[in-house]
């Protein structure tokens, strides 16, 4: 139970190496895992050789192991051992969750900052661990058996293990829920792009990756991405300028480059639709708004276009591009 306690506190310190902006430098989850591995191997080693050199004999009672064998020096040594690596760990994980929650860097998301708080809780209830047992181990050594410290002492690593396990289950069903939630949220833009090229959609999915909503919002992205850059002949500059006009006669609380996003990519497939031909070169939009956001913002955008797709700026604008395609066509 000792190893594979450490063992878990382990996996928890990982985990937050590897959510610390460092880590994009390249290098820093390697150069910790080589730090501490030797550490790690070392220590489970040295528990395995004293528990055989213990010899621990009689009536079975794991939890109170520690008590039982306070005379034996090597059971001594055995828990020393594990409590000593397992004080490191504890407090190099907890202040690594510390210097997360403070970086100057790129902050966390809502749900990591929390996921940081509660791994840092969670690592910390193993130290009630080590002062239970030694409390259980003095007593025993003094002649006063004090075995309900040595078995709260294993009900502290149990209640570690539930903060972790929940905190990291709340974080991925949030996750999920939010891929979800843009996955429906991307439907409308989505149908749009693609409804004058249905050979855009790629093909059906097998039964079980449609259960991962991360692989259908995956899809559903880049289906969006082609949809968009087969209406390029037909984005005109129009819509998006209709957009600056309503920006400047005091139109607030939309996002202007989603707006021009929506609106230029209404109007193209529209046009398509209709079979209208591509707009004139001079007319013709370079790229479509927004199109040189990051990658890892891509997705955030485009939820945001599609969620501007019905809004009542776009619409307007829409109008006022059609009678700006007109008037040409009406003087002529």
């Amino acid at each position: 139970m000792n190893t594979a306690g450490l063992l878990y506190v382990g996996h928890i310190q990982l985990m937050a190496v590897l959510w610390h902006p460092e880590r994009r430098t390249g290098g820093t989850p390697r150069r910790t895992v080589l730090a501490w591995a030797p550490f790690y191997a070392a220590t489970v080693v040295a528990m395995a050789v004293l528990y055989a050199r213990a010899e621990p004999s009689g009536e079975a009672r794991p939890l109170l192991f520690a008590p039982d064998y306070v005379r034996s020096p090597d059971a001594v040594a055995f828990h020393l051992v594990y409590f000593a690596m397992l004080t490191a760990v504890v407090t190099s994980t907890v202040r690594r969750c510390r210097r997360l929650l403070t970086s100057p860097g790129p902050p966390l998301t809502p749900g990591l900052r929390r996921c940081a708080r509660e791994f840092a809780l969670a690592v910390a209830l193993d130290m009630l661990h080590v002062l239970c047992v030694l409390t259980a181990m003095a007593g025993a050594a003094g002649g006063l058996r004090l075995d309900g410290f040595a078995e709260a002492a294993w009900l502290a690593t149990a209640a570690r293990g539930l903060v972790a396990n929940y905190s990291l289950v709340r974080l991925s069903v949030s996750a999920r829920r939010r891929e979800r939630r843009d996955y429906q949220a991307l439907r409308p833009l989505w149908q749009t792009v693609v409804r004058a090229d249905p050979q855009l959609v790629l093909a059906p999915r097998p039964p079980l990756e449609r259960l991962g909503t991360r692989i259908a919002l995956s899809r559903r992205l880049v289906e969006i991405r082609d949809g968009a850059r087969s209406l390029s002949p037909w984005m005109s500059s129009a819509p998006a300028r209709a957009v600056d006009q309503l920006v400047r006669r005091g139109f607030v609380g939309f996002d202007v480059v989603a707006a021009q996003a929506a609106a230029t990519l209404l109007y193209a497939a529209e046009a398509r639709g209709r079979g209208l031909p591509p707009a004139d070169t001079d007319m013709l939009l370079a790229a479509l708004p927004g199109e040189d956001v990051p990658a890892a913002a891509e997705r955030d955008h485009l939820v945001l276009v599609a969620r501007h797709l019905s809004h009542p700026v776009v619409l307007e604008a829409l109008v006022h591009a059609r009678r700006m395609a007109a008037a040409p066509e009406a003087r002529g």
